[in-house]
């Protein structure tokens, strides 16, 4: 019996060390996403597109030139950090390195910087900007609190800033970056081979569906455009650890290269 206790106890240490080690790994990775963020205030080469809820400003930036435009959003939820910091990782690379463009890429690092900066997946309004967008999907409807999908579609500027510049690049494709299923998610208008390629560079494999409704969120949004855009959902890995930028960078190359 004493040794069965004490099995138990081991079990449920180890069980709360790990628990412990994920929550500082996640807290680490979204401090350095915030640092990072922080930092576009202060470089001319980022203009505001928008303001959060709690007025935190929204990032934007325009890479290259060429016949199409290709939009990447990150961190529409704020307790995806790796998102936010692996769009700010590609405008890195792209400042040093223009010359591999194709195609006019935009990039919003962060389109929730109120749930960034408290780690959260909602807005500082506790709307998950995800479930929020102007599609035939929409519903007020929602189970889980964090899926709370606002009292009418876009009631949020943020998911207002995003409509925006979609309706204002008018992009051939849109990529959204998430956390944590690793994996990519190409819509029905994107060719297979495009999220194949990425797929290649990263290790992640391409799905068909993520296996749960998402109703009114930008993946569908994007699908009804009348522009027919197409659009891939960018799933990276779990929360609390970061993948590997420079696969990740590579991936999103290949996208916007896209013929």
């Amino acid at each position: 019996m004493k040794k069965v206790s004490t099995a138990l106890v081991l079990i449920i240490i180890f069980c709360f060390e790990a628990s412990s080690g994920t929550l500082k790994s996640h807290k680490a990775i979204i401090k350095k996403a915030i640092a990072l963020h922080k930092k576009l205030e202060n470089n001319h080469q980022w203009t505001i597109t928008g303001a959060s809820n709690q007025g935190n400003e929204i990032f934007i930036r325009e890479f290259g030139r060429g016949p199409k435009t290709v939009l990447i959003i990150g961190g529409i939820h704020g307790d995806e950090p790796a998102s936010v910091i692996s769009v700010i990782k590609l405008a890195k690379y792209l400042e040093k390195n223009p010359a591999v463009l194709k195609n006019r890429t935009v990039l919003i690092p962060c389109l929730n910087p109120d749930g960034l900066q408290i780690g959260t997946r909602t807005n500082g309004n506790q709307i998950d900007i995800n479930r929020n967008y102007p599609s035939s999907t929409w519903s007020s409807d929602f189970i889980k609190s964090y899926n709370n999908s606002g009292p009418e579609p876009v009631s949020e500027p943020e998911t207002l800033t995003a409509v925006e510049a979609i309706n204002t690049y008018l992009p051939a494709l849109v990529i959204q970056i998430h956390q944590p299923f690793g994996a990519i998610y190409p819509d029905k208008n994107t060719p297979l081979l495009i999220a194949e390629k990425m797929s290649e560079i990263t290790g992640y494999p391409v799905l068909e569906d993520i296996g749960y409704p998402t109703p009114g969120s930008l993946g569908s949004f994007v699908a009804e455009h009348k522009n027919k855009i197409m659009c891939i959902t960018y799933e990276l890995g779990r929360i609390d650890r970061e993948p590997d930028y420079d696969a990740v960078t590579g991936s999103l190359i290949e996208a916007i290269n896209f013929p």
